[in-house]
C-alpha cells in the first residue's frame, strides 16, 4: 500500500476543542503512533484552500453553511495529501490498517435508519455509507470527480435550504453515494466500502442506550466483537441548519 499515513480531523468552531473530543482524538494518536496527526481549524483550512485550490476559494466561501466547508475541505485535503479523515465523534479501538491494506479509497458503511430517510435519498441503495471516515491515497480519481462535481454544480434544492438534506445532497454522504452508484462497475472496484461491523458497529438506537441511558448488555458487547472503531453520530452540524 502506498503510504498516506496522516490522520486528519477538523474543528471549525472558534471555541476550544471540547474535552470529550480531545479524549476521542487521543485514541487515534495512541493507535497510530507512526502516523502524523493534524487537527485542522478554520485558519489552517482557509490557508490550505487559498494555497492549493485558489480556483475554488470564492465558491468555497459562498457555501451557506460551515458544515459544507468542512465536508468539502476534507475531500480537498485527502486529494492533495492523502490519509485517513475521521470525524471528531469517532473512537479508535484498534488500527484499521489491516482493513485498508492494498486499498486506495475507502468509505465507512453505516445503517439505513428508516424507510423515510431512505426515501429522502430517493435511491434504492444496497449499501449506505458516509463521509465520517475516509481513507484515500493522494490524487485518487474518485475524489477528483467528487470535488469537480461539488464546485461545478449550480445551486440546488433551494426549497430545502433549511433542511439537513440540503447539506447531504450538496456536499455530504448523499452527494458521494450518488456519484458512486453512477460509476461503471470497473470504477467501483477502486473504492472499498468498509463493512459497518468493523467501523460503525452501533446504530443510533444502540448509541442512545450506550451513552444516554448508559446501558451495557450482551447485544452491545456482540456489536463490539469485531469493531476497529465506533462512530457516535453526534451530528452537531444539524443545529447549524435548523
Amino acid at each position: 500500500m502506498a503510504k498516506a499515513n496522516i490522520i486528519h480531523q477538523i474543528w471549525y468552531n472558534e471555541s476550544p476543542l471540547p474535552k470529550a473530543f480531545q479524549i476521542l482524538g487521543n485514541t487515534w494518536k495512541q493507535n497510530y503512533p507512526n502516523w502524523e496527526y493534524i487537527l485542522w481549524n478554520k485558519e489552517k483550512m482557509d490557508i490550505f484552500v487559498q494555497s492549493y485550490y485558489p480556483q475554488y476559494w470564492e465558491k468555497y466561501n459562498q457555501f451557506p453553511y460551515d458544515i459544507q466547508r468542512c465536508d468539502t475541505v476534507r475531500y480537498l485535503i485527502l486529494y492533495k495529501m492523502g490519509g485517513l479523515y475521521v470525524d471528531l465523534d469517532y473512537e479508535s479501538l484498534q488500527s484499521i490498517e489491516p482493513l485498508i491494506e492494498g486499498k486506495s479509497c475507502c468509505f465507512s458503511e453505516e445503517p439505513i435508519y428508516t424507510n423515510e430517510s431512505k426515501a429522502k435519498f430517493q435511491q434504492d441503495v444496497p449499501i449506505y455509507f458516509n463521509n465520517a471516515m475516509i481513507f484515500c491515497l493522494p490524487n485518487h480519481p474518485f475524489l477528483k470527480k467528487l470535488i469537480e462535481s461539488i464546485f461545478s454544480m449550480k445551486e440546488v434544492c433551494n426549497n430545502d435550504l433549511h433542511h439537513p438534506s440540503y447539506v447531504l445532497q450538496t456536499t455530504g454522504p448523499w452527494k458521494i453515494m450518488k456519484l458512486y452508484y453512477d460509476l461503471e462497475e470497473i470504477e467501483k472496484k477502486n473504492i472499498y466500502i468498509i463493512p459497518r461491523k468493523y467501523v460503525t458497529p452501533f446504530n443510533i438506537q444502540q448509541i442512545r442506550k450506550l451513552i444516554i441511558e448508559k446501558e451495557e448488555n450482551e447485544e452491545l458487547e456482540i456489536c463490539l466483537k469485531e469493531a476497529y472503531a465506533v462512530h457516535y453520530f453526534l451530528n452537531l452540524w444539524v443545529k447549524e441548519i435548523k
